[in-house]
């Protein structure tokens, strides 16, 4: 009961952190620092999950779980020495904004833990590559911390590839309710990047504007990872 008590709540608490609505803009300037900025926005449905889950977690402190993941994304963000003028703001109960400036979006991924041979983030010149698969996925749990935990790798990519999108939500509305499958149907994640010269190409995702690129992906796209998540965007 305990185990699968915890494997729920870890479950929830990840969606809270990067489900629901999730977008992240990159400024990149002519000359450093580039900017990001985010936005956390979590649906009602998971802050219950949370309530009602949070009683069998041992407390720590006055902070609830859900703070404590973004002080702790806030320490692991100023532990970098790309970054600068790091700050989290909690909007309300639902919300949460971060910002802070950096020099070098490549060592900060590997900063966090995904270590200096990962191959997530490319950075050159005037371009920017993502690319996850199952082939580099270990790189990134050292960067997102709930994905290390042994319970919560049930759910994740590891444990389901193969799975169909009908049987994860299936398995998702035994374990969280009936709430759980269109909650995560509606839960994406969005990344803005703005360059400081005009767009010149791209490789998946939608160019908005002369200067503002967008890839944008469902959440449970990365939860089966049955096929790669990547883009590509150039500037001149």
């Amino acid at each position: 009961m305990k185990y699968t008590i915890r494997a729920v709540l870890l479950l929830a608490v990840f969606f809270l952190v990067t489900g629901c609505t999730v977008t992240e803009t990159l400024s990149f300037k002519s000359t450093a620092p580039n900017e990001s900025a985010f936005d956390f926005t979590v649906e009602d449905f998971f802050i219950a999950v949370l309530q009602d889950f949070s009683e069998f977690i041992p407390p720590e402190g006055d902070q609830s779980l859900m703070d404590k993941a973004i002080n702790d994304f806030e320490r692991a963000l100023d532990y970098s020495p790309t970054t600068d003028k790091v700050r989290m703001t909690k909007l309300n109960d639902n919300a949460y904004r971060g910002t802070f400036t950096f020099t070098n979006m490549q060592q900060l991924f590997s900063d966090l833990g995904a270590g200096p041979d990962q191959s997530l983030l490319t950075m050159q010149k005037n371009s920017m590559t993502f690319s996850l698969s199952m082939d580099n996925y270990d790189q990134l749990v050292p960067v997102i911390p709930f994905l290390a935990d042994e319970n919560f790798e049930a759910f994740g990519p590891v444990y389901n590839q193969g799975l169909s999108d009908a049987d994860y939500l299936e398995m998702i509305s035994f374990m969280l309710g009936e709430e759980g499958p269109p909650a995560i149907e509606q839960s994406f994640i969005t990344l803005r990047v703005e360059t400081p010269t005009p767009i010149t190409g791209f490789i998946n995702g939608k160019k908005i504007s002369e200067r503002l690129y967008e890839f944008s992906f469902p959440l449970i796209d990365f939860l089966l990872l049955e096929d790669p998540i990547t883009f590509t965007v150039t500037w001149q």
